[in-house]
């Protein structure tokens, strides 16, 4: 998703569990943009966890290629690659001696992964494989392309002609050996200023042959954020572990501040669209009643010119040129012969008068 449709950048911060003292707090700076003409897209994020006496930090990259069909159906495929690096988060050297995983850690890891997504008007849906140097360095017994993936599918359905939009979202997610993620949500956007949404998120427990081992973990999300321009939004979400156990350790709070590099709002780009469908229609009329080498003084002279054309056609019946000039050619009837009328008539001279 590096760089698609517009660049923006993006912060957020977390303290979960405000029942526990000293809990886990989280940072997260993302930075993504487009170039050459949107083909092409790069983001850099950095992703912080401060836990007690630790502190871990994600870098990661990523460069992505985006395959436009037209405005709004793009396929893109990208990858991307990171490092993960644990320190000390204000604790003296001696807590971690003994502990060998902490010592791993302390090193750094390296890692990578690659994903691909699809987007037309009213849908988006992706699939990634993840982190697959862990999978290829440590499984020495059982190779396999990875063990780590995800996916999610997202609707954009425009409501108040433009002015709304209502989004239903699903997701999985695999990033653990030991459990699997499912998340659920639907988010309503309204007049492109109020953003309102709830998500549901499910862990399971799973062992190694992927069977549940305990009762699913349920969490439940509420989000509400608020477009300062078109281009600045804040937000803030609450998150609460469902059951006993999030009575005891609290709700979790995020606020998150993104700056978009454009209006990114779903009533701006249809109209966008349509002024690219109008210049499209003037170019190639203009072009077929007055270009003296590629109009349309002749069938092949407006055939040539609107298959030069067609590749920048925001309609999907721009790219069937049999169509404009006319359909299929009807073979014209050759004239009958009759003897009748075709024998020849005597020609009477008028004679001159003396």
């Amino acid at each position: 998703m590096a760089g698609h449709t517009i660049g923006s950048a993006t912060f957020s911060y977390r303290y979960n569990y405000s029942g526990v003292q000293d809990a886990p707090k989280d940072y997260f700076l993302s930075l993504h943009s487009p170039f050459a003409n949107g083909r092409f897209g790069a983001g850099f994020n950095i992703y912080q966890e401060e836990v007690g006496i630790l502190k871990n930090t994600y870098y990661s990259g990523a460069f992505a290629y985006h395959l436009h069909f037209n405005r709004f159906s793009t396929l893109s495929m990208g990858v991307s690659g990171e490092y993960n690096k644990l320190s000390l988060n204000g604790a003296s050297e001696s807590y971690i001696t003994s502990d060998p995983l902490v010592i791993n850690g302390m090193n750094g890891k390296p890692d990578f992964s690659a994903g691909l997504m699809f987007q037309n008007r009213f849908v988006k849906a992706g699939f990634a494989i993840n982190r697959l140097s862990s999978t290829w360095l440590q499984s020495k017994e059982n190779k396999t392309l990875t063990n780590f993936y995800s996916g999610s599918v997202q609707g954009m359905i425009p409501l108040r002609g433009g002015d709304d939009m209502l989004e239903p979202y699903l997701a999985f997610q695999k990033f653990s050996g030991s459990n699997n993620t499912y998340n659920l949500g639907l988010y309503y956007t309204f007049n492109n200023k109020i953003l309102l949404g709830g998500a549901m998120r499910s862990v399971v427990a799973t062992n190694l042959a992927g069977s549940s081992t305990s009762p699913a973990t349920n969490l439940i999300n509420f989000t509400l954020g608020y477009h300062l321009s078109k281009y600045l939004m804040v937000g803030y979400s609450r998150e609460n572990i469902m059951g006993g156990v999030g009575g005891f350790v609290g709700a979790s709070d995020e606020i998150t501040l993104r700056y978009d590099f454009a209006d990114n709002s779903y009533k701006e780009n249809i109209n966008a669209s349509y002024k690219s469908s109008l210049s499209y229609r003037r170019k190639t009329l203009n072009t077929s009643s007055s270009n003296r080498n590629g109009g349309g003084r002749t069938p092949k002279q407006l055939s040539t010119t609107q298959k030069r054309v067609a590749a920048f056609s925001p309609n999907n019946r721009y790219q069937n040129t049999k169509k404009l000039s006319g359909g299929r050619k009807v073979p014209m009837k050759k004239p009958s012969y009759n003897k009748k009328s075709s024998s020849k008539r005597k020609v009477y001279k008028k004679k001159k008068r003396r």
